[in-house]
């Protein structure tokens, strides 16, 4: 049983790894920003974790019969892998992103309100979730637009209710079913927020230690450098020195003996400060 499911993770984990070098293989390789590269594995796991949700979110479908239901995870398929596929063609991260997230919020929202306008954490998970990969993903303007948008359609949602207006609507869940369901889907969602943002926050972590490593292997070069710089100036002086002394030359000795002195301090300064100040 252990071989099995070490079998399957990885054939999961090759799948996972083939379609992101699909996906977003060439923006990884264009691109040398440590940000974009990670907005752009972040956006990949957004796309691709969301699909993976629509298996339970059909299997719930077929199994309550619910067409609304099912609708909404054909659109998120349709969706989700036309932003892949747009991604993949090279169209940049950021508007993707911002697309990706308006998607995700508005296509649950029409099926809240063909569903008596519900507001379960079925529906509300996914809002969280696209305010806040929009936040992260891409700027402050487009994420107060998204919450705009989703307080406007709370504000509907409250107006039709408070008037007790009647609009149309499509069977959705019973209670029961909503009960029995919502419990599950948050749970998916959970895992969901945990794993894509997760693995984000550790791409920035590892980018950033991997920046700061090469920062220290520059460092240590270019103090490197000075340093034998230093080295072959001391010694041409050394060997000058040596020349002045047995030629009996004090005046010419004591300049290059003052010279070696200041070319040491110079050496000494480059340690202790760093890469110093080249004479």
């Amino acid at each position: 049983m252990p071989q099995l499911i070490k079998k399957i993770y990885k054939v999961a984990l090759k799948t996972y790894q083939n379609v992101e070098n699909a996906v977003i293989g060439n923006v990884l390789h264009i691109t040398t920003d440590s940000k974009d590269r990670c907005n752009a594995r972040l956006l990949f796991d957004y796309l691709f974790f969301h699909l993976l949700l629509l298996i339970p979110k059909y299997l719930i479908g077929l199994y309550t019969h619910n067409t609304t239901e099912l609708l909404l995870s054909t659109a998120f398929l349709i969706t989700l892998v036309a932003c892949m596929l747009l991604v993949r063609r090279g169209a940049p991260v950021k508007t993707i992103s911002i697309l990706a997230a308006f998607l995700t919020l508005m296509l649950p929202a029409a099926c809240s309100f063909l569903n008596n306008q519900d507001l379960s954490p079925r529906y509300s998970m996914i809002w969280i979730v696209s305010i806040l990969f929009c936040y992260i993903a891409t700027n402050i303007a487009a994420t107060l637009a998204l919450g705009a948008v989703l307080c406007g359609y709370l504000s509907l949602v409250a107006w039709i209710q408070v008037n007790h207006i009647t609009v149309f609507s499509t069977p959705g869940f019973s209670p029961e079913q909503s009960l029995i369901f919502n419990p599950i889907l948050t749970a998916f969602y959970i895992l969901f927020l945990i794993r894509v943002l997760g693995a984000h926050y550790k791409n920035i972590f590892i980018t950033e230690h991997e920046r700061t490593l090469q920062k220290q292997k520059q460092h240590s070069s270019l103090l490197s450098q000075h340093l034998t710089k230093q080295f072959i100036i001391l010694k041409g002086l050394s060997r000058s020195g040596k020349s002045k002394y047995l030629d009996g030359n004090k005046e010419l000795l004591e300049a290059c003996l003052v010279e070696i002195e200041k070319q040491c301090e110079t050496a000494i300064s480059y340690l202790d400060n760093g890469t110093g100040t080249e004479n």
